[in-house]
């Protein structure tokens, strides 16, 4: 079992069809997450904005506004997600790239991987910072930073698959690729390609699994195959 991980969580799992952040569904997150920590997992999270806005989605924007607004739309979630975990009395720290002053206290990244390591929930938003780079890069650059072991992308799919599942009732689902493999097929779109490079290079799985289902994150902590892993054997 995995001791410890990242979670590629997106803005839309907190979302709801009449909220942008629907309280029960953030409390149900929380919830899950306190169990997987009473588990004896480590954990930290990669928060994605697009309940709020993507920037990806409006090219018609110059980069520099519509990438700020998508990573400002992070950090609502990431306050969001602190609410929860408090109210669920799980210690929780966030980490932003900006300085927010009293809003998000800063820590050095060796404070964090300390924090991390000691059970402290860590949620990562703003992705990197920077214009043009994607929470999926987020997410392998702060896997390799705490020492996470695998990033556990949770979407609305059972795995990573040949075409478009959504689209295409052939569609084939993959259980194991490698880092090389993604890489070489164009038609294979999981994550970035920049995050696969950084895992293929800091030997870091990834796994992709159906978060319809909450319980599939317990199922596989407790070993049960599920989803896609992509790793480098």
């Amino acid at each position: 079992m995995y001791k410890n991980i990242l979670l590629k969580l997106s803005g839309e799992s907190l979302m709801s069809e009449s909220e942008n952040i629907n309280k029960e569904k953030t409390r149900e997150i929380a919830t899950l997450i306190k169990r997987v920590h009473e588990m004896g997992v480590n954990v930290a999270i990669v928060v994605g904005g697009g309940n709020f806005f993507r920037g990806r989605s409006h090219q018609d924007m110059e980069a520099i506004n519509a990438d700020s607004m998508g990573m400002l739309g992070t950090t609502m979630n990431a306050l969001a997600l602190r609410d929860a975990f408090n109210k669920v009395g799980l210690k929780n720290v966030i980490s932003s790239p900006f300085d927010f002053h009293e809003l998000i206290e800063a820590h050095s990244e060796d404070e964090l991987k300390s924090m991390y390591n000691s059970g402290t929930v860590v949620v990562f938003s703003g992705g990197t910072g920077h214009i043009g780079c994607s929470t999926d890069t987020a997410a392998s650059m702060k896997a390799i930073m705490i020492g996470a072991e695998v990033i556990i992308k949770l979407t609305n799919v059972d795995g990573v698959y040949d075409k478009d599942p959504n689209k295409y009732s052939d569609a084939k689902m993959y259980t194991k690729l490698t880092h090389k493999e993604v890489l070489a097929n164009p038609e294979i779109k999981v994550m970035d390609l920049k995050c696969i490079e950084d895992c293929m290079e800091s030997n870091k799985d990834i796994l992709v699994i159906n978060f319809n289902d909450q319980e599939n994150l317990i199922k596989v902590l407790n070993g049960e195959a599920l989803g896609t892993v992509i790793s480098n054997d």
